[in-house]
């Protein structure tokens, strides 16, 4: 029975004492921001200026890719309008060749 009790106080001690941790961690983080003795605007200024030159060049890089997509598109479409243009090319050729093989073979027969 003590033993119940006392495992389960030992678990508690554990927890509270992970808490605690926890708890130190996140206010770490405000007391390095007041520790360097720069007001808070200050911090809020350059981290909204890091998002903002983060943001720039995110927007550049999509904005380059977007044009290397379109320019990549119309290639394509080029492409394929000369595949449509050989394929027609081809087949002019194959009717001309029927048609010289057929006269070819008439005038043997004869």
């Amino acid at each position: 029975m003590y033993q119940k009790q006392i495992a389960t106080l030992e678990t508690e001690i554990k927890l509270l004492k992970d808490l605690e941790v926890d708890q130190k961690n996140k206010v770490s983080g405000y007391e390095t921001l007041l520790r360097d003795n720069i007001p808070l605007n200050e911090h809020f200024l350059a981290l909204k200026n890091k998002y903002n030159n983060e943001k720039d060049s995110l927007d550049k890089q999509l904005k380059a890719q977007k044009d290397d997509n379109e320019r990549e598109e119309h290639n394509n479409s080029v492409k394929r309008n000369r595949i449509e243009d050989y394929k027609k090319d081809q087949e002019q050729i194959n009717k001309k060749l029927t048609a010289f093989k057929d006269s070819s073979a008439k005038e043997i027969k004869k």
